[in-house]
């Protein structure tokens, strides 16, 4: 072809690109109507920059050519390319994607050309082809829809060519579908190309002072560019909101709105793990952002695509870690992402070096605290709002075809979802699922809600072997597709993480670890012990930490980098001069690993955040802990020492010392000593917004106070207050504060809007002038409501209460009403119809009210017994919450509204068609029972006429195409068909309704029926159309499962799908002696042979296997993709899914089915024990049933994770501090705690029992009255101790006077250290005297092991319980205040599992003998006689243990 039929806009600047275009210009015919522009870009309506390799005019049709010349091996789907070249994976988006929305641009853009609009002509589809110029046939190796518009070179002017050039001149395998294009509209288009404003491509665009290279990637509207400045060199990722050529200016202005927006949302924000945003520009293409940019940084999706197979189990923990420690520091900012995926993570190294991950694509984040509430995915365009659509879809089939939206909680795109930090809990699940299997979770998000159902969350165990517990766990409960049992924040999901950690990964060697990387039970520099991580703020690592030679857990915060020395450092400074109860406690300034660290006490082991999150306090702890804050600023602002950033996420929860009572602790002073001036540094919305507008603009007292009011304000509300409409910025608008004053417990609600409107004033001048004036007012609340009580006497009270009467008239505090009321209890029928031991444990309740309460309901039972028999209460109920139609309310406009007698013989046959009631249809193949009788079958069971059914069956129609509801569903159908090849099975396009309707039915089969009818009346109505898009075709044979199709060569291409995946069923039984399945490659080749009318679109392979498989007589697909016989026989469903069963050490019975029929749903039904027992054996399965194992009754297996297993001293739980005592953990049921012990003592083993210091006399008496009569040995471990320390100092000739001086001086005497020493010489006389009693010991009094740092001793002891040659039990009593894994003075005891350790429940201590003796404040009574005893009282208070003198 030749000028100036072929039109070079400009030239190329790359050699491969040029030789491509050459190859098709000598190719091209030099004749009308073929033209070819080349190398040229044009803006389209929404402002969008499209650059263009050619576009071509041929007979056939118009085509927008991409030249991809990378040589190698191509591989992937529709969504991610893969070249395979040197060895090494490039992964890209699928290129088509990106030419078929310029496509679409281009021809919208002729369209409104002058030319085509005086000619009247139609501007045809222009088709996106992408041309494959440097590999041969052998290496294009992409599947399924992968391969649509991709063309190779071919194989020109032959008759078989299926090349790029025969698709352009219309032959070879690609004849015209269409007329041809006319030379008059040739020229037409010509013109209109012109007119368009083709113009070369501008390689020297700029943005402010950054020159813009390539396109990086586009969103809905925006474009990411290369950027670099022209003089300092410094590149950055450039995001253009493009304004469009013919925009209004409203347009325009809801442009600038969302790229602020954006900008707004990330501005302040400064964590390595989140994609920074230096600078906003205005310019002529639009508003642009700036982004740090590392052009060696690569997508996550792209990465695992690369390299997943590469990465080992380290590496990929890394990767979770660091996301959710990232999210972690966004929702304490009040920032949640709302779309996370691997597309929106970007690896910012990859070679050598440790991984390091930042997160992009912010646009749809909300902002915690001014109505994110109320915002979500679907409802984000009103005009001004906070959240303006920037991203995402309303649309069924945007949203299917979206490989990034897979990877959102389906609540996401409910209308009205409200947002929070289940949205990103759910996304990292879902990333946690591909990090681990390499694949995304689901094709589709009818599959997803498919597999969700199914699994209560995603189990990965349906497609990974030898998945441990706690991977299991940890993606399935973040999955959850139940909000409220998902886990429910980001920490959750860490401490989750920790166990995945235990099981996936060996113990550290003694070599220390960088902070930054540190794990629990890593050594760091300092001789520090990692216990857990605690998070990664924007300057530092912080963690909780040991110091060898003592047990104290302590916060060690480490500087990020050395450019971050300086700013802990000054935080040292300021903690230093700080000594205050509500306040951290400084330890200590020190270098690890060449960086500033702060030493610190523990604020405890959660902040007021997480309980906010999890409990709204009672009004009590409100109260308490509101004063302990203004205590605490009153302090600081008599220090003259500022916080800068207080809201919940800096102040912790910490039990005292003396009463284990709750206490606010404030943290991370890291901001006391930013500069005056700096009046962005803080946390939004704690940070007072008026600062702008004082005179000067700089950051004072006031600020301080007001960050305390909007925290007190939470803690009261469970929300924050808004200025205006909740959107704007409130410096700019003129409203005072709008308080939700409907939140306020009535009889405090005036004095709390009195006090939140004054602390919370726009003029600084018109707040409270001290901290000492807040918190007289914060009290004044709560003082008045103290005087509101009851005037009657209780007993008189009593005697005139009624069942309904309401909880107000009993007498209760206003705290105590207020955490009644919360629990939906309001008359005396609810109040008496709950479990008193439900009150005892009322979570973030403090213990004055919890007894207030349990006390009044206890007299009240007492007083008047006849209230309480029979009572129902409301908790039993559980009113649900949905977004959309359910399937219960769309089935009730399939029948028209009458009275309850007016029953209609038409009404039941139509029920009866609908499939709501049976009818007996005779089909025998249970597997397709049809759902939907025949019109005959219906009237006959009935027992009216065909001709007066089907009269029913018309009004039905009539009625339901004027139903908004039948409508939406008709709709939904329409998409969701599209969207999965145009073709379903009735019970697939069903599930897919029950998938996004729900329905309060809980049988699955009755779910299934009322799903079927709705998509029946459906079907009906369309069919009443002139042109219905989908209709109902037969099933392969008669009783099969029908098809709803969009045309007959859909239904007849299913079928013959069907019949082909039969016939590889059967080929499978003829072959494989059912010791395996055929391969997903083997099942895809047969299926692609089969012949695809040119009508019906490429499926993508996993489509057209699950389409096969519903469409055959024989066939089910499994989770792994593979097709299996229909009741596959169960064992040898056990042995091909044997993968599934390895990695837990013990699986429970319904543990087991879940694995199996996760992989095989349509096998044969697993039997039960004990013949489950004997099908596993057969299938060659090592689990072995166990009633006394050391978990409990399971299968168990020598087989362990995908790593090695976890240390022996381990955290693998710790439970959420959340009452105000040391007692919160729900009771364990003292008959079941019996019974283990019972099971204990005939089975052997190792057992620490824990209990509360008050009731370790009554334990120990207890447990001596179980083991009586069995071959126990009650010893004390502090008389051994003693014993074999006397005889080791004596023989070592240290005077015992010395010892004691020694201990008296504690851990950092000078003489501490050699008695560390003497104690580690008597360690063998110790373990000897224990050994020597030759019975199974009960040890008591365990304190001076934890001290004398002799804990070694326990983990000999348990290894030698249950052993032949050893102990054949070892149980002992360890008296702790806190609940959680066992500790004796803060240092973990080394218990492997859960089985190896229990809390005693309080019930079974119950009965015990009143009384009791605490230990002494040292060991002198041990000293002076009581040596000889069994044992001692061990009521333990920890920091008491001492030597006796």
């Amino acid at each position: 072809m030749k000028d100036p039929r072929w039109t070079a806009i400009s030239e190329s600047n790359f050699a491969w690109e040029k030789a491509a275009l050459d190859w098709l210009r000598d190719r091209l015919p030099d004749r009308d109507p073929w033209h070819v522009w080349s190398n040229f870009e044009f803006i389209d309506d929404e402002g969008k920059v499209n650059e263009v390799d050619a576009l071509v005019l041929s007979p056939v049709g118009i085509f927008l050519v991409e030249v991809k010349s990378r040589p190698g091996v191509l591989t992937g789907d529709a969504h991610t390319w893969t070249w395979r070249t040197d060895g090494r994976d490039y992964a890209y988006d699928n290129p088509l994607i990106l030419a078929n929305r310029k496509a679409k641009r281009l021809a919208t853009l002729l369209r409104r050309q002058s030319s085509v609009i005086k000619a009247r002509s139609r501007v045809p589809f222009i088709e996106p082809l992408i041309f494959l110029s440097a590999i041969n046939a052998d290496a294009f190796r992409l599947s399924g829809n992968g391969r649509s518009g991709a063309f190779l070179k071919g194989r020109p002017d032959t008759s078989n060519d299926d090349g790029i050039m025969a698709r352009l001149e219309g032959t070879g395998n690609y004849p015209p579908s269409g007329p041809l294009l006319g030379h008059e509209l040739g020229r037409v288009l010509c013109r209109a190309v012109v007119e368009a404003g083709v113009r070369p491509s501008n390689k020297h665009r700029r943005i402010a002072d950054y020159q813009l290279g390539a396109l990086i990637q586009e969103g809905e509207n925006y474009q990411d560019w290369e950027g670099e400045h022209v003089s300092a060199g410094v590149r950055r990722r450039v995001r253009i909101y493009g304004y469009a050529l013919a925009s209004t200016v409203d347009a325009r202005q809801s442009l600038v709105r969302q790229a602020t927006r954006e900008f707004q949302i990330l501005e302040g924000v400064d964590h390595p793990g989140i994609l920074k945003v230096r600078d906003f520009k205005e310019s002529e293409l639009g508003p642009a952002l700036l982004f740090d940019y590392n052009p060696q940084g690569r997508r996550l999706d792209f990465l695992l695509r690369e390299q997943g197979n590469q990465l080992n189990v380290d590496q990929r923990l890394s990767i979770l870690r660091q996301l959710a420690e990232t999210l972690k520091y966004a929702h304490q900012k009040k920032l949640i992402h709302r779309a996370l995926s691997p597309q929106s993570i970007l690896v910012q190294n990859q070679d050598g070096a440790p991984l390091k991950l930042a997160i992009m694509n912010w646009q749809l984040a909300a902002r915690g605290g001014q109505g994110a509430e109320q915002s979500n995915l679907t409802a984000l365009g009103a005009s001004g709002g906070t959240l303006a659509r920037t991203v995402g879809t309303r649309h069924v089939e945007d949203y299917l075809e979206d490989p990034a939206k897979v990877f959102l909680a389906p609540e996401a795109l409910w209308d009205g979802a409200p947002t929070g930090p289940h949205l990103d809990v759910f996304s990292l699940g879902a990333i946690a699922w591909q990090v681990f299997t390499g694949e995304p979770p689901a094709s589709s998000a009818s599959e997803l809600q498919q597999k969700l159902r199914a699994g209560n969350g995603l189990r990965i165990s349906d497609v990974l072997d030898g998945t441990g517990r706690a991977l299991q766990d940890l993606i399935q409960f973040s999955t959850c597709p139940d909000v409220s049992a998902r886990l429910g924040s980001v920490t959750d999901f860490l401490e989750y993480l920790e166990l995945v950690e235990d099981e996936l990964t060996a113990p550290a060697e003694l070599a220390t670890v960088d902070p930054a990387s540190a794990k629990s039970g890593d050594l760091i520099d300092g001789g520090f012990t990692v216990v857990r991580r605690l998070g990664k703020g924007s300057s530092s690592d912080v963690l909780l930490v040991t110091r060898s030679g003592n047990g104290e857990e302590l916060v060690l915060k480490v500087a990020l980098d050395a450019s971050h020395n300086r700013r802990l450092v000054a935080e040292g400074e300021a903690l230093r001069r700080l000594r205050h109860a509500n306040i951290v406690e400084w330890r200590e300034t020190l270098t690890v690993a060449g960086r500033t660290a702060l030493l610190m006490s523990s604020a405890g082991k959660d902040t007021l955040a997480h309980l906010l999150r999890s409990n709204r306090p009672s009004l009590d702890l409100v109260r308490r802990f509101g004063e302990e804050l203004l205590q605490t600023v009153v302090f600081l602002e008599n220090e003259g020492v500022y916080h800068r950033d207080i809201k919940p996420d800096n102040i912790g929860l910490c039990p005292t010392s003396h009463s284990g009572r709750l206490q606010l602790v404030l943290f991370d002073f890291s901001l006391s000593k930013a500069s005056v001036d700096n009046i962005q540094a803080g946390t939004r919305p704690y940070l007072d917004p008026f600062l702008s507008l004082r005179k000067p603009p700089r950051w004072d007292i006031y600020a301080e106070r007001f960050a305390a009011a909007m925290t007190l304000y939470e803690m009261l509300t469970g929300t924050l207050p808004i200025w205006g409409d909740g959107v704007s910025d409130p410096a700019v608008i003129e409203p005072e504060v709008t308080l939700d004053v409907t939140l306020f417990d009535p009889n405090l609600r005036e004095a709390s809007a009195a006090f939140f409107g004054k602390a919370l004033r726009r003029d600084f001048r018109e707040r409270f002038d001290n901290a000492e004036d807040m918190l007289r007012d914060w009290r004044k609340i709560f003082d008045q409501a103290d005087t509101q009580t009851a005037a009657d006497p209780f007993e008189l009270i009593a005697r005139r209460a009624t069942r309904e009467t309401a909880i107000g008239e009993l007498g209760y505090g206003v705290e105590a009403q207020n955490v009644l009321d919360r629990m939906g209890i309001h008359s005396v029928r609810e109040l008496l119809a709950v479990d008193r031991v439900r009150f005892r444990y009322l979570k973030s309740v403090g213990d004055k009210v919890r007894k207030e309460i349990r006390g009044t309901a206890k007299r009240l039972a007492q007083i008047r017994p006849d209230l309480v028999a029979g009572a129902p209460t409301v908790l039993d109920t559980d009113a649900g919450k949905s977004g959309i139609r359910s399937l219960d309310e769309l089935a009730n406009h399939l029948f028209p509204k009458r009275a309850a007698a007016d029953e209609r013989p038409d009404d039941d046959a139509l029920a009866i068609y609908l499939g709501l009631e049976t009818a007996e249809t005779g089909t025998e193949n249970e597997r397709n029972a049809t759902l939907w009788p025949t019109l005959g079958d219906a009237a006959q069971a009935a027992g009216i006429s065909r001709p007066t059914l089907t009269h029913a069956i018309v009004a039905a129609r009539g009625r339901w195409i004027k139903s908004v509801a039948i409508s939406e569903v008709r709709e939904e159908l329409a998409i969701t068909l599209s969207a999965s090849g145009g073709v379903m099975a009735v019970t697939e396009a069903a599930s897919s309704l029950l998938a996004s309707h729900g329905s309060i039915e809980q049988d699955d089969a009755n779910r299934l029926r009322l799903a079927a009818a709705v998509l029946r009346a459906a079907i009906e109505t369309e069919a009443d159309l002139a042109q219905p898009r989908y209709q109902v075709f037969p099933g392969a044979a008669k009783g099969a499962v029908p098809l709803v199709a969009a045309s007959v060569d859909h239904a007849d291409y299913a079928l013959r799908l069907g019949v082909a995946a039969d016939s590889v069923i059967a080929a499978d039984e003829e072959t494989s002696a059912g010791e395996s399945l055929p391969t997903p490659q083997q099942v895809i080749e047969r299926l692609e042979a089969v012949d695809r009318p040119h009508t019906v679109a490429t499926l993508s392979t996993q489509r057209m296997v699950k389409l096969a498989a519903g469409c055959s007589q024989r066939a089910a697909v499994s989770s792994r993709l593979e097709l299996y016989p229909l009741a596959m026989a169960a064992q040898r469903a056990i042995r091909i899914a044997m993968g599934s069963l390895i990695g837990p050490r013990v699986l429970t019975e319904s543990q087991v089915r879940e694995r199996i029929t996760g992989r095989y749903p349509d096998a044969e039904p697993l039997p039960g024990r004990p013949s489950l027992d004997t099908l596993l054996g057969a299938a060659g399965s090592d689990l072995v049933w166990r009633n006394d194992g050391e978990e409990g009754p399971g299968y168990y297996s020598t087989h362990r994770g995908f790593g090695p297993s976890a240390g022996t001293t381990t955290f693998l739980h710790r439970p959420d501090t959340v009452a105000d005592d040391d007692h919160s953990e729900e009771i364990v049921a003292a008959r079941q705690f019996n019974d283990r012990l019972r099971h204990a003592i005939k089975s052997g083993g190792f057992l620490v029992l824990t209990a509360a210091p008050r009731l370790a006399r009554h334990a120990e008496a207890a447990l001596r009255r179980t083991i009586a009569g069995a071959d126990f040995l009650p010893i004390s471990l502090d008389r051994i101790v003693l014993e074999s320390l006397k005889e080791e100092a004596r023989q070592r000739k240290v005077g015992w006077s010395k010892v004691l001086e020694a201990d008296i001086g504690g851990p950092g005497s000078r003489d501490w250290s050699n008695l560390i020493r003497l104690a580690s010489f008597a360690r063998a006389r110790i373990k000897g005297k224990l050994t020597a009693q030759g019975k199974s010991l009960l040890l008591l009094d365990p304190g001076l092991l934890a001290r004398l740092d002799l804990m070694d001793l326990i983990s000999d002891l348990q290894s030698m319980a249950g052993s032949a040659d050893g102990i054949s039990s070892v149980w002992m009593l360890a008296p702790m205040t806190v609940q959680g894994m066992p500790t004796l003075d803060g240092v973990p005891i080394p218990v492997i599992t859960h089985a190896q350790w229990s809390r005693i429940p309080n019930d079974w201590v119950r009965e015990a003998t009143p009384g009791g003796r605490t230990w002494p404040m040292t060991m002198r009574a041990l000293a002076s006689g009581q040596l000889s005893g069994g044992s001692v009282g061990i009521a333990h208070d920890p920091s008491a243990t001492r030597l006796p003198t």
